[in-house]
């Protein structure tokens, strides 16, 4: 049996491909939900992406009290949370002795589980979707680029490599585990996702705007960067706000002048399936997240990225993004750009998708199934 750890509604999002492939071989698996997210907010999710509910939940979701306290309370959220986690899955682990545990990307579930994996000590094989993916700075993106080097450098047995660049940062770190190359299954989920979820867009002339990285959103100077580059936008930004992200716009009082900009149409988190939809139809992203570097990639949308690094290299070689950090001349200059058809427009609509073929799916369970 293999047990797939999902927290995040991203991280279903992630896995979906994947466990509709297990399903459609009828190989064995369970989901296990630690509880990000809440328990019942990810079985309405999972019912709505066509997956099963999860078997195993291992806790409430802590994202209320977390956003609710400052910096003090929230480590002390934290290490309480991290502290009941690492029992829970031991015991779970103990209890199922799967032959395979699969996690994904780089959240702080991603080493915790790899570590309580070991110390159930019944043989366990560890597989990590999207792994090798580094930035090479513990910094930014800060704690993602750790839980990610913690994993897989000691402690991942398989590892699934979207990306050449991911294969070769694991060979030159000596990484312990087999490592396979083999694509990135976003192409698989984006193309299912606007097969099964097709929607009008209301918004006309726009760009899809997503913050939301621990050393951004704590930064006032950074934050008002962007809402200078916003004010100053050739286009309308379709923005929506996630509660920790709309707080810190508060405390720095930068929140009304958001409000006052008749081209920022504020909102809500808006559900995937319709982001992805909002996504296809703007003109450019601008970004700090590392998943919207592929869907502008596969979407073939121009990606203006807030970070001055980034563990997708291949989006930027294929031109499809540029790296600008929080710079407003450089933000502004690549919105121009994108207005105007220029040459960086130009160079995402002619690129081409280096994150694979669209059969990575299909590699990740002909692996997963080897291990049965």
């Amino acid at each position: 049996m293999i047990i797939f750890i999902i927290g995040t509604k991203s991280e279903a999002i992630k896995f979906s491909t994947i466990i509709r492939e297990m399903q459609s071989r009828e190989l064995p698996f369970k989901i296990l939900n630690t509880g990000q997210h809440g328990q019942q907010s990810m079985i309405e999710w999972m019912k709505k992406l066509d997956l099963p509910i999860p078997d195993i939940n291992t806790g409430e979701s802590l994202r209320e009290v977390w956003t609710r306290k400052g910096l003090l309370g929230s480590m002390q959220v934290f290490a309480f949370w991290t502290a009941t986690k690492i029992p829970s899955l031991i015991s779970t682990f103990r209890k199922e002795k799967p032959k395979v545990v699969i996690y994904q990307g780089d959240t702080i579930i991603v080493p915790l589980t790899a570590l309580s994996a070991r110390m159930a000590g019944v043989g366990i094989q560890l597989a990590h979707r999207e792994s090798g993916m580094r930035s090479h700075n513990f910094f930014e993106p800060i704690p993602e680029e750790i839980n990610r080097y913690i994993a897989d450098k000691w402690i991942t047995d398989i590892h699934f490599c979207p990306t050449p660049t991911a294969v070769k940062n694991l060979k030159e770190e000596r990484a312990h585990g087999e490592i396979h190359y083999v694509g990135d299954p976003m192409i698989e989920i984006i193309g299912y996702i606007l097969k099964k979820f097709p929607m009008k867009v209301k918004y006309k002339n726009y760009v899809a705007l997503s913050l939301h990285r621990f050393e951004n959103i704590n930064n006032k100077k950074r934050m008002e960067s962007l809402v200078n580059v916003l004010e100053q936008s050739p286009f309308n930004i379709v923005f929506p706000l996630n509660l920790n992200t709309r707080r810190k716009f508060e405390r720095y009082g930068l929140m009304k002048r958001l409000e006052d900009m008749s081209h920022v149409y504020l909102s809500e988190p808006i559900q995937y399936m319709e982001w992805v939809n909002i996504l296809r139809n703007s003109e450019a992203v601008l970004t700090d997240s590392g998943g919207l570097q592929e869907e502008a990639q596969i979407l073939r949308i121009p990606c203006i990225l807030m970070r001055n690094l980034t563990e997708w290299i291949e989006t930027v070689r294929s031109g499809a993004t540029v790296l600008t950090g929080f710079d407003e001349e450089k933000m502004l200059h690549y919105l121009n750009d994108v207005k105007n058809k220029g040459e960086f427009y130009r160079r995402v609509k002619m690129s081409k998708n280096l994150l694979g073929d669209g059969r990575a799916t299909k590699r990740i369970v002909d692996v997963l199934e080897e291990k049965l």
